[in-house]
C-alpha cells in the first residue's frame, strides 16, 4: 500500500463481495487501518465505484459486483494546526470536555479552511496528529458555527471510536439552552422529520420524507417578548433545534436564516452533556455556566 501521508493514490479492486452487506461495512472489513468514517468519506467523494457507478454508503451488495476504490490521502493529513480560542473545562487521558465559543466552525468545510476548532485542537494537542484513519481526529460530534457550549473531544483513537458508537446508539444525553422569539407557555415534544431543503442546500426544513427528528422543549424563563428554553434532543440532525423551533412558530432569536429576529448572535448554547466514560464505562455528567449573552 502507498504511504497515506503523501498525496499518492492506491487503487484497490474487490470482486464478488459478500452478498447482503452494506457497502461501507464491506470496505471497512477489507481495507485495514481505516475507520468507517473515512470509508464513508471515500464513498461520498466519489472515490468508490460499484460496477463503475457511484453508490450511497448504505448500498446493499448483491454479491456479484466489482468494487473499485481510489484510496486517497486521509483529509485529516491536510488540516494545518492553528491557534484558535476555546476553553478546556475538563481533561483526562482519553478525552476532553471543552467549551466552543460562538462564531467558530467545528472543522474545515467548503470555503472555511482556517480558524476552525479542529485546527485549534491540533495546535494545542499535537498528539492528535498521531492517528489519521478517523478523518477528523478528536472530533466525535459537532456544533453549528454560531452555537456555543459543551463538546466532547477524544484524545485517543480508541476513545474516539467508543464515544462515536455511543452517539450512534443514542446513549449520549445532550441539553441546550435557547432564547426563542415569542412566548412559550408550556413544554412540548416535537416529532417532525427533517431533510435538506431542495431550493437552498445550506438550509433544512420539516418534510414528511425526511429523517426522523425528536426534540423536547421546556420554558424556563419569560424574557420580554422572548422565552428562555431548556431543550433535550433525542436525535442529532443538522440544524435540528433551529428547524424545529421555527416549525412550531418560535424561531431561535438571532437565527434570521430560519425566521428569527436579529440579535447579538444565534442564541443557542450546548448546556450539558452526559455519556459513559470510554474506558471505565462510568456515567459522566458535565454542564456549563449560564451564558452572559443570554441574560436579559
Amino acid at each position: 500500500m502507498a504511504d497515506m501521508n503523501n498525496d499518492s493514490i492506491t487503487l484497490k479492486r474487490f470482486i464478488n463481495p459478500r452478498k447482503g452487506m452494506r457497502l461501507d461495512t464491506f470496505l471497512q472489513s477489507r481495507i485495514a487501518g481505516h475507520s468507517r468514517s473515512f470509508i464513508q468519506f471515500l464513498i461520498k467523494t466519489g472515490n468508490v465505484k460499484v460496477n463503475g457507478k457511484s453508490e450511497k454508503k448504505h448500498h446493499i451488495l448483491k454479491g456479484d459486483e466489482e468494487i473499485s476504490v481510489n484510496l486517497i490521502a486521509d483529509p485529516a493529513s491536510n488540516v494545518t494546526a492553528e491557534k484558535v480560542n476555546f476553553k478546556v473545562l475538563h481533561e483526562e487521558e482519553s478525552f476532553l470536555i471543552i467549551s466552543k465559543p460562538s462564531g467558530i466552525i467545528t472543522h474545515p468545510a467548503g470555503r472555511n479552511s482556517s480558524g476552525t476548532l479542529l485546527q485549534g485542537l491540533l495546535y494545542k494537542y499535537p498528539q492528535l496528529n498521531d492517528w489519521k484513519g478517523l478523518g477528523k481526529p478528536g472530533l466525535v460530534h459537532r456544533l453549528d458555527k454560531e452555537t456555543s457550549g459543551l463538546m466532547i473531544v477524544a484524545k485517543t483513537a480508541d476513545a474516539q471510536t467508543n464515544i462515536m458508537k455511543q452517539f450512534a446508539a443514542r446513549t449520549v444525553s445532550k441539553h441546550y439552552l435557547a432564547v426563542c422569539c415569542g412566548k412559550v407557555i408550556s413544554s412540548q415534544f416535537i416529532d417532525a422529520a427533517i431533510k435538506r431543503n431542495d431550493f437552498n442546500r445550506t438550509a433544512f426544513s420539516v418534510e414528511t420524507d425526511g429523517r426522523n427528528a425528536k426534540t423536547y422543549i421546556r420554558p424556563v424563563k419569560s424574557m420580554k417578548e422572548k422565552t428562555l428554553l431548556l431543550i433535550k434532543i433525542f436525535t442529532g440532525r443538522t440544524h435540528q433545534i433551529r428547524v424545529h423551533l421555527s416549525h412550531i412558530g418560535y424561531p431561535v432569536s438571532g437565527d434570521t436564516k430560519y425566521g428569527g429576529e436579529p440579535d447579538k448572535r444565534i442564541m443557542l448554547h450546548s448546556y450539558s452533556i452526559s455519556f459513559n466514560h470510554p474506558e471505565s464505562g462510568r456515567r459522566l455528567y458535565f454542564r456549563t455556566d449560564f451564558p452572559d449573552t443570554f441574560r436579559g
